[in-house]
């Protein structure tokens, strides 16, 4: 919860010099169990900041100096160590990875060295708060389990004030821990100031790795080359004339033609259509014609009744003679 630091030690993990050591994260495991004894510690650890927080005072060549202030009293400074172990076998391991250097792939990348190294390194602590003597950190720290405590070790356990041992650092070393992360810039230029002579002769001894790779890669590249283009000649040209061969009888039958004949036929087709409408209105006088025709024929046919009814003016002289004969009675 406190320690960004040893987060960052759990997820990536690290390098030790020895077995029986344990890791930051133990450590960190380890500091959780401190808020059973304080169940205030995190604000202990917030008033240390606001009183004045720490100040690096010195860089050696392994080790880095602190002055930290009290989390209670005003003006009061503790001074504080934290010593980096094994610093050379690690440099080595991390400068020889290329994944670290520059994209021109010239030399190392010494932020991104500075923080790989804090995630990696071992760290031993000290604090000259007391903290740290009565309440039991230097007694956990010193066991060989841990053995991070810098300088001498304590062999005395708090029997009375913490007698199961609760957590392992005090509130000063807690708050350094968790501004070291901070310090990648400081890292950087620790690494540049202290350790050139061993990056450089790492990164020459990489540098000529990383050239005979790429040599003994372009050698087995020629060598397939010059293996596989005489076998797929051959290949290839037997191919090429077997297609054109096969594809000539085949394009024969395709309906390609055929669709450009079609549009020819449209043509003439459309050209008769006008010359059909022609005769077919030609004939409708002559239909017209034939109407009236059977319109004169209509009386011949009346005549045959005609022919028939004959007697009919027989009737009507008959009426005539009677109408005669009336006349001849009445004038006489």
């Amino acid at each position: 919860m406190y320690f960004d630091l040893l987060e960052q030690f759990d997820r990536d993990g690290c390098d030790h010099g020895s077995l029986d050591e344990a890791t930051p994260a133990d450590i960190k495991r380890k500091q959780k169990s401190i808020n059973k004894l304080f169940p205030q510690f995190p604000e202990r650890v917030k008033a240390i900041q606001d009183k004045g927080g720490l100040r690096l005072k010195k860089v050696d060549q392994e080790t880095w100096h602190w002055k930290i202030h009290s989390g209670t009293k005003k003006d009061v400074w503790y001074d504080a160590v934290v010593h980096f172990k094994n610093v050379e076998p690690l440099l080595r391991k991390l400068v020889a990875d290329r994944r670290l250097w520059n994209k021109d792939r010239t030399k190392v990348n010494l932020n991104k060295l500075s923080r790989e190294f804090m995630k990696r390194a071992d760290i031993q602590i000290q604090c000259g708060c007391p903290a740290s003597k009565f309440w039991g950190s230097d007694y956990i720290l010193s066991k060989p389990k841990y053995d991070a405590k810098y300088g001498e070790k304590e062999t005395r356990p708090p029997k009375v004030r913490n007698p199961k041992q609760y957590g392992a650092m005090c509130k000063h070393e807690a708050n350094l821990f968790k501004a070291l992360p901070f310090y990648a810039d400081t890292m950087a230029k620790w690494l540049n100031d202290f350790y050139p002579q061993l990056i450089g002769e790492v990164e020459k001894g990489a540098g000529e790795e990383a050239d005979k790779f790429k040599r003994a890669g372009e050698e087995l590249r020629k060598r397939k080359v010059t293996k596989e283009k005489p076998v797929r000649k051959p290949v290839r040209t037997a191919k090429a004339k077997e297609e054109p061969r096969v594809a000539e009888p085949r394009k024969e039958p395709e309906k390609e033609p055929e669709r450009e004949e079609e549009p020819q036929k449209e043509e003439p087709e459309r050209k008769v259509e006008p010359e059909m409408e022609g005769p077919e209105r030609e004939e409708e006088p002559q239909k017209e014609e034939e109407r009236p025709a059977k319109a004169r024929k209509e009386p011949e046919e009346e005549d045959l009744p005609d022919q028939v009814e004959e007697p009919e003016p027989e009737e009507e002289a008959s009426d005539e003679e009677d109408e005669k004969d009336n006349r001849k009675i009445w004038t006489s």
